[in-house]
């Protein structure tokens, strides 16, 4: 039998043993889904006692192990709660002035988007050539609304839309158009869409909106590009109050 004292230092002696070896192990590689089996275990041909240790991704002893489910609900600590609580509200003038800041910024901005392209003419012939055609946009600091005449049977028409890029067609979005009350296209050929494309707040200056307008239908799908040049919008200064200002053909 041993004393107290003698397994003792046969376990210091191993703990020495097995750091030598972790961190060997750790200069040899970086990171591990586990340990090996030399440091997991002792090696057994000595007929020394085997031990298993569980180690994490880095190699370090496991403290413990905590299984997230993506069904279970976030628990939030009392603390963050009772701190969130304790935050004054804003008043009444405190919001006056966040807001009054907000349109003073948009205000001194005098730089907006304005269109690259002479104004849409002669839309009846238009669209009796290519089916669908821009027929009006109007321009604000938040987004560019416009809207487009279709030639087209009423069952027949599947989606009217307008795509738009803000980074020179690396990538594009596809907005769908509404078809306008029918009260308000009374005598026109064809039919009227409308369309809002948002444009981002802050915009950079030295980027700018291409767009055109689509048709798809039973027989086929149409589109008017500005006759290959695309729809554009620029930034440009522009002077005087731009208060409740905006732009439209």
């Amino acid at each position: 039998f041993f004393s107290e004292e003698e397994q003792e230092e046969d376990g210091d002696l191993e703990d020495e043993v097995d750091a030598s070896r972790l961190e060997k192990f750790m200069r040899d590689r970086r990171r591990a889904q586990s340990l090996p089996a030399l440091l997991s275990c002792g090696a057994g041909a000595s007929g020394e006692r085997k031990r298993v240790k569980f180690a994490d991704s880095m190699g370090l002893n496991l403290a413990s192990v905590k299984h997230f489910s993506a069904l279970e609900e976030p628990q939030i600590p009392t603390k963050v709660l009772s701190r969130h609580r304790s935050l004054p509200l804003p008043s009444q003038h405190q919001e006056a002035l966040l807001c009054q800041n907000f349109r003073s910024t948009v205000n001194l901005d005098t730089h907006r988007l304005v269109t690259c392209f002479p104004e849409p003419r002669d839309t009846e012939l238009r669209v009796q050539q290519l089916r669908v055609c821009l027929e009006k946009v109007s321009i604000t600091p938040f987004d560019v609304r416009g809207q487009i005449r279709v030639l087209c049977d009423r069952g027949a028409v599947r989606e009217v839309g307008v795509r738009y890029t803000f980074n020179e067609w690396l990538s594009h979005v596809d907005a769908q158009a509404l078809r306008v009350s029918a009260d308000d296209v009374r005598g026109l050929r064809g039919e009227r869409f409308s369309f809002t494309v948002y444009t981002p707040p802050f915009m950079d200056r030295s980027c700018a909106v291409h767009f055109a307008v689509y048709l798809k239908s039973e027989q086929g799908e149409f589109w008017d590009n500005n006759q290959g040049l695309n729809y554009t919008l620029r930034h440009r200064s522009v002077h005087g109050n731009a208060r409740d200002k905006y732009y439209a053909f």
